[in-house]
């Protein structure tokens, strides 16, 4: 009777060690089998596109973040982009949204369609569609809009139309800098400015 009752102890004993190995080495094998066949499908920030010319890689929702030397916050993200060249130094991104917070308390927002990032040299081209809004109550729109990514700065390369507090207004281009002082952010537009004016009480 002892005999069977030590068989018995020395039975459970190695089912305890046997059976989460087991259950260990089965696990390992599934994992090991999900990630040979489907590894890149499951990430979240990226995707594989076949195109004519091989692989090419698309960021989904990149962003961009900065300040300027005057403490001015400058933020950029996309729906998506692609690398131009190598490395991720410049992208082409689609859906572009902007906003700059200015240190004064004032905001700048952009948005486009398209819109080339130059990282190296901090500036961002956009494209299609350029909707641009102030909070002191300025909204325009244009074709084409440079902007910089860690410098207060936007331009347009052709004609732009405006609404605002004077009324409405077309002009051959836009700019925006601030002054030395970094407390005044200028709009300035020039090329043949033609303003319909509205007053206040309409």
């Amino acid at each position: 009777m002892a005999w069977a009752e030590d068989r018995y102890s020395r039975l459970i004993g190695w089912l305890k060690v046997a059976l989460p190995l087991t259950a260990l080495a089965l696990l390992s094998t599934v994992f090991l089998l999900s990630r040979g066949q489907d590894a890149s499908t499951d990430l979240p920030y990226a995707e594989i596109d076949v195109g004519k010319d091989g692989l090419v890689e698309r960021v989904l929702r990149p962003s961009f973040a900065g300040a300027t030397k005057d403490g001015d916050l400058i933020a950029f993200v996309a729906e998506t982009a692609r690398p131009v060249g190598e490395g991720l130094g410049k992208l082409s991104a689609d859906d572009v949204r902007a906003r700059i917070d200015l240190r004064t308390g004032g905001t700048i927002t952009f948005r486009s369609d398209t819109a080339v990032m130059d990282q190296p040299e901090g500036l961002a081209e956009l494209q299609g569609g350029v909707v641009i809004v102030s909070s002191s109550g300025y909204t325009a729109e244009t074709e084409t809009l440079r902007a910089g990514l860690r410098d207060l700065f936007a331009e347009t390369d052709g004609q732009i139309h405006a609404e605002g507090p004077l009324g409405r207004f077309v002009a051959g281009r836009m700019r925006l800098t601030a002054e030395e002082d970094g407390e005044t952010v200028q709009m300035l537009f020039t090329d043949g400015v033609k303003l319909v004016y509205l007053p206040q009480s309409q």
